[in-house]
């Protein structure tokens, strides 16, 4: 008896009915080694989220290969593993024929195996599994580990009657199907209050909270704005600088935030600025234009990380609602010098900030503040919701696949 099936069984002793038995994977699965000739087949893709589906059916950002051949053949009901990210999850039994990568491992049920693919499916990529995949798999980092075929095939599995698989099957089906419904309502909600929440501040920011006579604010994407508002560039409204340090200088402890590339703030010993100030990465992963923060106390910033500060004439709060709400849509539609890679500076000098008097400025934010404040926690009680359903779903399918749950109807 090999260690994975002894300390699995040990775990799942407890929960698993007397009338199932424990297989090996290799008395249920051999390894499939056919390979495309011309890689005409459907091309599927495997992800943790969804399992084992048509490549063109899911929202797949990485590059196809040019040319297919030499691709792994796939039927239907066959187990496929992407060896690299079982560990995430990446793997689940077949619905469609097709091919994958020839890195990833594709195991067929043995023609007289007790083996429902539904059945399987679940309580492989269910998470106790997964965990045990894990743990069996080798690589130096866990980023990089790898579950090989002669370590999975050893593997130990509890079996029951083919009946009792297709009934849980059946069960997990229904009510997996219901949780995923009220997942998907949460996600949707999610989204209409983060439009509702984007469409509040548009608003406020071109209208204010009187109903106040409105002119051309000369900005043809911004459209009309109270009369007594004053369109100003930012390079009259304040300081526009940079940071200069680089990422490799954040330290895991450090006592001040460090503004970098991405939407993360990373920590770093020493300061550079001290004071209200917005900021916003000239390039990065999160997206030219879609990263903004603002703070107001010592910090650092990165070497490609713009800092607004020394405000004059308007709040530093309201010049960040402004600028993280219009920037990316108006400096990307009106000029030829910003792309989705990078922001230069005098583009940002040169962009129109709508300023109201002060009072002013401070009534809106007041009201801004109060209604994405409510907006954000009805966002948080989805969030979590959402988090709740998707714990609910994995205990259910762990505890179906290891006999907790007695199905109607099955001796």
């Amino acid at each position: 008896m090999t260690n994975a099936h002894t300390d699995l069984a040990a775990a799942w002793t407890a929960s698993i009915p007397r009338h199932w038995c424990w297989m090996r994977n290799k008395e249920l699965l051999f390894e499939a080694q056919t390979l495309s000739t011309d890689g005409s087949e459907e091309l599927l893709s495997v992800s943790h989220l969804t399992g084992v589906g048509p490549r063109s059916e899911k929202n797949v950002t990485m590059t196809e290969a040019e040319s297919l051949d030499g691709y792994r053949v796939v039927e239907q009901g066959d187990l496929v593993i992407n060896t690299m990210w079982a560990w995430m999850g990446a793997l689940g039994v077949a619905r469609h024929a097709g091919i994958v990568s020839p890195a990833y491992g594709v195991y067929r049920p043995r023609p007289s195996a007790p083996f429902e693919p539904r059945f399987f499916d679940y309580l492989y990529r269910s998470t106790e599994y997964v965990i045990e995949m894990t743990r069996v798999s080798r690589g130096i980092w866990s980023s990089r580990l790898r579950i090989y075929p002669e370590v999975f095939l050893r593997m130990a599995v509890p079996v029951p009657p083919l009946e009792e698989q297709r009934a849980i099957a059946d069960y997990l089906d229904r009510e997996i199907a219901r949780i995923d419904t009220l997942i998907e309502e949460q996600q949707r909600l999610i989204e209409m209050l983060r439009e509702r929440r984007e469409a509040t501040i548009r608003s406020v920011l071109l209208s204010g909270l009187d109903a106040a006579d409105k002119g051309p604010s000369g900005v043809e994407l911004l459209g009309a704005i109270p009369r007594h508002w004053r369109m100003v560039p930012t390079r009259h409204l304040c300081t526009i600088t940079t940071g200069s340090e680089d990422s490799g200088n954040a330290t895991e402890d450090g006592d001040y935030p460090f503004y970098v590339r991405g939407r993360e703030v990373l920590r770093i010993d020493h300061y550079s600025f001290d004071g209200e100030a917005v900021m916003t990465p000239g390039d990065g992963q999160g997206g030219t234009g879609k990263v903004f923060h603002y703070f107001k106390g010592k910090f650092e910033a990165h070497q490609r990380v713009y800092v607004f500060k020394d405000f004059a004439g308007v709040s530093g709060w309201y010049f960040y609602y402004f600028l993280s709400t219009f920037l990316r849509p108006v400096a990307l539609a009106g000029s030829n010098t910003v792309t989705m890679e990078s922001l230069r500076r005098p583009l940002l000098a040169d962009f129109k900030i709508a300023v109201p008097p002060l009072d002013e400025q401070r009534r809106i934010m007041a009201y801004l503040d109060d209604q994405t404040a409510k907006v954000d926690t009805l966002i948080a009680e989805a969030e979590r919701f959402i988090e709740l359903a998707r714990e609910r779903r994995s205990a259910l399918i762990t505890a179906a696949v290891t006999g907790q749950i007695v199905m109607p109807g099955v001796a």
